[in-house]
């Protein structure tokens, strides 16, 4: 949910919450700020849901419509799952689910609003796609502030939404509770994770107002006919994949073996991603990753488990870059990372984190004899700044780098020096 932080970093599952917290790749975020903001985030969404739930107590007879919504959201969030799991991030968040969450929003009292919100994020979590942790608690939390205020709007205007007359101004202000749903959960985002320009943000915007006007209808339904809630799903998801299908990266193409973008339309975009950034925008920084050794481990164990490598790699370089850093193929084991608003050295530290991650990641083989059961890989990586927008100069000294790492043993990340 929402769009992830500068770097996010793996670890070790332990099951003591002192040992979890600890680890957290939250505190290894190199500004303090963002992480005491991040942290204000969540401990304001959680306080603010308790006092709203307490003052507004969830009644029996909105178990019916909030059960309604969250079977369709549920199903519509399984029927769009391949696609979700691909999608660009906009500036709200939960994509397909956020028609339901805002007429949750408009029917529910807040506490029943903001479990349909945490119940969201697990199925993003668990079905869906799993960014690091403390983006998902944040992206929770954000979209609970939002839905929290509007109601706050609703009720303090003396709106009802599903009222018997819908006039001139209950149609404004629903209208206006719809866009502080959306202004407050960009806000929020948009203070952790710092603006876009307008060019990109743009078609973000009008795919997050069109699923939140999608509420009005889905609000009605729960309340007047409920048979028309399955219908509704199911043109959820349709004008979902629409919506996405004319979106800005509908020219790209994804690699059928790993869901990350071609070599070809990695290219075009990062070179599309540096133009809009413009020439004296934030610093960019590009990597190249070469899976040490992948020939004999393809030659050993076949194309089959070679293939599910790549998938794990792709996986978890997904896991550990932001939404708006762009991950591709550039060789048969080679991947490259665009880092957009990141600096040299930051990219080093983001690098060596993915490095390590990737060492600590295993695929299952088919048990057979006294063999293997599981089998790993390394990589080595080359960091470069992309100075002045000139991509096709910071690949060649990535890909310098990347020599230099594999002559100094391979399993390392090295930066390449900045252009004199």
């Amino acid at each position: 949910m929402v769009g992830d932080s500068v770097a996010a970093g793996g670890g070790r599952r332990r099951f003591l919450p002192a040992f979890v917290l600890q680890r957290w790749a939250l505190w290894r975020l190199p500004r303090r700020g963002q992480v005491l903001y991040l942290v204000a985030i969540d401990v304001l969404a959680v306080a603010a849901a308790v006092l709203a739930a307490l003052r507004f107590p969830p009644l029996a007879a909105m178990l019916t419509p909030f059960a309604l919504l969250l079977g369709g959201m549920l199903v519509s969030a399984e029927l769009a799952r391949t696609v979700e799991r691909h999608r660009e991030d906009t500036l709200l968040g939960p994509g397909v689910d956020t028609p339901w969450l805002f007429a949750g929003v408009l029917v529910l009292r807040p506490g029943l609003a903001v479990a349909l919100v945490v119940l969201a994020a697990l199925h993003q979590w668990f079905r869906v796609r799993r960014r690091p942790v403390y983006r998902q608690v944040f992206g929770a939390a954000a979209t609970a502030l939002a839905a929290l205020v509007a109601g706050a709007f609703l009720t303090a205007t003396g709106v009802r939404p599903l009222g018997e007359v819908l006039d001139v101004r209950t149609v404004v202000l629903l209208t206006v509770s719809g866009v502080v749903f959306l202004a407050v959960n960009a806000a929020l985002v948009t203070a952790a994770d710092g603006p876009r320009r307008p060019s990109a943000a743009l078609p973000g915007h009008a795919f997050d107002a069109a699923m939140t006007g999608f509420a009005l209808p889905l609000a009605w339904a729960v309340e007047a006919a409920p048979a028309l809630v399955p219908v509704l799903a199911g043109v959820t998801v349709v004008l979902h994949r629409g919506g996405l299908g004319r979106g800005r990266r509908d020219h790209v193409t994804l690699d059928p073996g790993t869901g990350v973008l071609t070599a070809a339309s990695w290219r075009g975009a990062a070179e599309a991603e540096l133009d809009r950034l413009g020439r004296h925008g934030p610093g960019q920084a590009v990597l190249l990753l070469d899976l040490d050794h992948f020939r004999q481990l393809n030659d050993r164990y076949g194309a089959r488990v070679g293939d599910a490598v790549l998938r794990a790699v792709a996986d978890t370089l997904r896991d550990e870059v932001r939404a708006a850093d762009l991950v591709g193929r550039s060789g048969g084991e080679e991947f490259a990372v665009l880092l957009p608003g990141t600096g040299r050295f930051d990219a080093l530290a983001i690098a060596e984190r993915i490095r390590l991650r990737i060492a600590s990641t295993l695929v299952a083989l088919k048990a057979s004899g006294d063999g293997p059961q599981f089998v790993g890989v390394t990589v080595s990586i080359g960091v470069a700044g992309c100075a002045d927008r000139l991509l096709a100069d910071a690949l060649l000294a990535a890909e310098t780098a990347v020599l230099r790492a594999k002559a100094a043993g391979r399993n390392r990340t090295i930066c390449a020096e900045p252009a004199s």
